[in-house]
C-alpha cells in the first residue's frame, strides 16, 4: 500500500466496513454464489446458519486443513463463522475452535449464529481483536491457524506482525492453511492508492515472493503456494442481482472505474500451506485463550452494589428470600457460604436464560468468587444486563464484598454459615467445575 495513507487510518477503514457488512448482511443469492465458486459444497453451505457467509471469503480453507477430532484451531478474521463452524464438526467435542475477528459487529453476528447450532464456549469461541495487536492466545497452543481472504487487508507492518503472531500460538509442528488474494505483479499506484480498491481485498494484496518472505522472516519454511484458478470476476458477476452489501471485491466495495477492470489481470486466489518446524521441548499450552472471559460479550452492568460479610450474615439468619452464588470453579477449598448454589464463572453466560428461571423468585441474588474481584462481580454484571434487556427489577443483583476469603475470615468457624470444610467434602448444589 503507498505511504499515502498510515496503517490507523487503512484499519479503521477496514473495520468501518466490514462492520457495515456484519450489521447490513448479503443476499443469500450472492453469498451461496460466491461461496460454491470458491470451493464449498452445497452440504457444507447448508449445515451452517446462512448468514455465516457472506460472500467474503476467496477459498475453503477447512477442505485441506486435515483437521483431527481434539485438535484446537484458529480462525484469524473469522466473519459470520462459517470456517469455525465447519471446523468444529471436524475436531468435535473434545477440540477447540476459536474465530478471532477486529469487529464487534461481527462477533456479535457469528456469537449469535454459533447459539443457533448450540455451540458455546468453550468449545467455539469469538474473540474481538485486531490482528495487529498482540492474539490474546497463549503460545504453543494451536494446532491449525486458518484464514480467509484477511491478511491481505492487514498493513505492510500488520502482515508481518500477524505472521509473527501465528508462528508464536501454533504448537511445534502446527501447521497453516491460509486463503489470500495475492498480486499477480506490481499494483500500479491508481490501484494501489485507491482505498475502496484496498477495502476490497485487491489494494493491500502483495506478489508471492513478498508473502513468502515474510512466512520465512517469522520462521517457516518450504511454504506452498497454489492458485485456486478462482475466477474473481464472481464477485461482480454475482453482484448483478440481489445487490449485496460491500463485500470483498464487490462493486459497491470498489470505484466506478474498477466495476469494468478483469480482476484476474491483477490478482489471484491462492492457498497457502506452512508448518511450524517440531523442534520439541517447548512446553505445550493447555488451555488456548490467554483470558476465558474474551469469548463472552463485556458486561455492561459494572457498578453493582455490594454486601459485606456481616449483612450478608444477617440476612441469612432472618431467612430472607436470597439466592447465595459460588462462581468458583476447581478452587472452591476451604468451603463456602452454607446453601450457596455453584455457578462456575465459565460457563455462566450460557446459562444465563436457565439460571434467571430457577432464580426469578428470590429477592437477592449474591455472587461470590475467591475475593470478589474479577469472577463474582463479572457473572453479577452478566446477569444484571440479562434482567436490563427484559426491563425487569427483580432480582436485586449483590456481590459478596472481599468475596469467600472475606467470609471465611469471619466465619470459617460457624457451621450455621460456612459449609465444606478442608477434609469435609463440600456439601452445596454443586453444578458443575
Amino acid at each position: 500500500m503507498s505511504a499515502k495513507y498510515d496503517d490507523a487510518f487503512l484499519l479503521s477503514t477496514v473495520k468501518d466496513a466490514y462492520s457495515s457488512i456484519a450489521q447490513s448482511g448479503a443476499t443469500p443469492e450472492y453469498a451461496t454464489t460466491v461461496a460454491q465458486a470458491f470451493g464449498y459444497t452445497v452440504e457444507q453451505l447448508q449445515s451452517v446458519p446462512i448468514e455465516s457467509h457472506m460472500g467474503l471469503g476467496c477459498g475453503n480453507p477447512t477442505v485441506t486443513a486435515t483437521l483431527k477430532p481434539g485438535e484446537t484451531v484458529l480462525d484469524l478474521g473469522s466473519g459470520g463463522g462459517i470456517d469455525i463452524f465447519l471446523a468444529a464438526e471436524k475436531v468435535g467435542p473434545t477440540g477447540t475452535a476459536i474465530g478471532l475477528d477486529m469487529s464487534a459487529d461481527m462477533v456479535k453476528k457469528a456469537r449469535a449464529n454459533a447459539a443457533k447450532r448450540g455451540y458455546f464456549p468453550p468449545s467455539v469461541c469469538f474473540v474481538e481483536c485486531s490482528l495487529t495487536d498482540t492474539l490474546p492466545i497463549k503460545s504453543n497452543s494451536i494446532d491449525c491457524v486458518l484464514s480467509n481472504c484477511v491478511i491481505n487487508l492487514l498493513p505492510p507492518s500488520g502482515k508481518t506482525h500477524i505472521f509473527g503472531e501465528i508462528y508464536r500460538v501454533l504448537k511445534p509442528g502446527g501447521r497453516v492453511v491460509l486463503d489470500d488474494i495475492l498480486a499477480k505483479e506490481e499494483l500500479p499506484p491508481h490501484i494501489r492508492d485507491d482505498m475502496k480498491q484496498y477495502v476490497s481485498c485487491i489494494g493491500g494484496a502483495v506478489e508471492v515472493h513478498e508473502y513468502d518472505s515474510l512466512l520465512t522472516a517469522a520462521g517457516f519454511n518450504d511454504s506452498v503456494f497454489v492458485d485456486n484458478r478462482a475466477d474473481l470476476n464472481i464477485y461482480l458477476t454475482a453482484a448483478t442481482s440481489g445487490a449485496p452489501t460491500p463485500s470483498c471485491c464487490a462493486p459497491s466495495a470498489v470505484s466506478a472505474d474498477a466495476k469494468d477492470v478483469d480482476l484476474n489481470h491483477w490478482a489471484a486466489s491462492y492457498q497457502i500451506y506452512a508448518r511450524k518446524p517440531d523442534t520439541g521441548g517447548a512446553p505445550v499450552a493447555e488451555t488456548p485463550l490467554e483470558r476465558w472471559w474474551d469469548a463472552f460479550p463485556t458486561e455492561r452492568a459494572t457498578n453493582i452494589k455490594r454486601l459485606s460479610p456481616p449483612e450478608l450474615e444477617a440476612i441469612l439468619r432472618n431467612g430472607a428470600d436470597v439466592a447465595v452464588i459460588d462462581v468458583r470453579g476447581s478452587d472452591r477449598s476451604g468451603g463456602h457460604v452454607k446453601g450457596s448454589h455453584v455457578r462456575p464463572a465459565q460457563t455462566f453466560h450460557t446459562q444465563l436464560a436457565s439460571f434467571h428461571a430457577q432464580f426469578a423468585n428470590a429477592r437477592l441474588v449474591v455472587f461470590y468468587c475467591g475475593s470478589s474481584r474479577g469472577r463474582g462481580p463479572r457473572c453479577a454484571g452478566w446477569y444484571q444486563d440479562f434482567l436490563d434487556a427484559q426491563a425487569l427489577r427483580a432480582p436485586e443483583v449483590r456481590v459478596l464484598d472481599g468475596g469467600m476469603h472475606a467470609w471465611l475470615k469471619a466465619y470459617s468457624a460457624d457451621a450455621e454459615l460456612t459449609e465444606g470444610f478442608p477434609g469435609e467434602g463440600e456439601t452445596g448444589s454443586v453444578q458443575g467445575v
